[in-house]
C-alpha cells in the first residue's frame, strides 16, 4: 500500500495514508469513502446497465495498471475489493492483503481467491502476474453485466465454455471473451482492454479526458 499510495495517486486505488508498527499488529490509516458500499453489494442492490459496468470496469482497470507501475501485483481483484461510492460511482480498490511485488517470472504460489485462478494456475500451479490479472477482469465483467460469474469450479475454469445474456452488446461479449481466453498468451494487456471498442465507443470518450 506504501508503493500504490506514492505520487502520483491514482483516484481508484484506496490511499494509504500513515501508518504504524506495534508489537502485534500494523495499524493503518486510510482512505475513507463516503458513502460507499463493496461492488458485491452494489450489484445486488442497483440495477446495473452496461453505461454503469463501463464506468465501474474503467477505473478498475486504471487501477490494476497503476498498481503493475508500481510494481504491485494486487492477486486478488473482486467485487468484495472494490468500493462504489453510492452517489458518484467513483471506486476504489482495497485490500492488498494477498498483495506481491510485481515480477516478470512465474509466481508458483497462490493467493487471493480460487473462483479467479486463472487455468494455468491450475494446471501447471504457476502463473504470471498481468496474465492472471486480465484474467480476473474478465471474471469481474462477466459476474457484473451477466449477474454470476462465468465458472463454477476448477473444471469449468480449465475446460468449460461462457454462457452470456442474449441482450448483452457484441462489444462486450468480446472483450470478456479476450480477457477469459484459456492460454495467457492470448489475452489482451491490460492497456489492450483499455483501447477495447467496448470502452471506446462514443458514451465512453468523456472519461478518458
Amino acid at each position: 500500500m506504501k508503493m500504490v499510495s506514492k505520487p502520483p495517486h491514482c483516484n481508484s486505488v484506496l490511499k494509504l495514508l500513515d501508518w504504524f508498527d506495534t508489537p502485534e499488529h500494523y495499524i493503518l490509516i486510510l482512505e475513507r469513502p463516503i458513502p460507499c458500499m463493496d461492488l458485491f453489494d452494489f450489484i445486488q442492490q442497483f440495477p446495473m446497465n452496461e453505461a454503469v459496468a463501463q464506468l465501474i470496469m474503467w477505473q478498475v482497470v486504471l487501477a490494476a495498471i497503476h498498481c503493475h507501475d508500481c510494481g504491485v501485483f494486487h492477486r486478488d481483484i473482486k467485487p468484495e475489493n472494490l468500493l462504489v461510492n453510492t452517489e458518484t460511482l467513483e471506486v476504489k480498490l482495497i485490500d492488498f492483503g494477498c498483495g506481491d511485488l510485481h515480477k516478470e517470472t512465474a509466481y508458483t504460489s497462490f493467493s487471493g481467491t480460487k473462483s479467479y485462478a486463472p487455468p494455468e494456475w491450475i494446471v501447471e500451479k504457476e502463473m504470471y502476474g498481468c496474465p492472471a490479472t486480465v484474467w480476473s477482469l474478465g471474471v469481474l465483467l462477466h459476474t457484473i453485466v451477466c449477474g454470476e460469474m462465468p465458472f463454477g469450479d476448477e473444471v469449468e475454469i480449465v475446460d468449460g465454455g461462457l454462457d452470456f445474456l442474449p441482450e448483452l452488446s457484441d462489444t462486450c461479449y468480446h472483450l470478456i471473451s479476450r480477457c477469459l481466453e484459456k492460454q495467457p498468451e492470448k489475452r489482451l494487456s491490460l492497456n489492450e482492454i483499455l483501447q477495447h471498442e467496448w470502452f471506446t465507443e462514443n458514451s465512453m470518450r468523456h472519461l478518458r479526458g
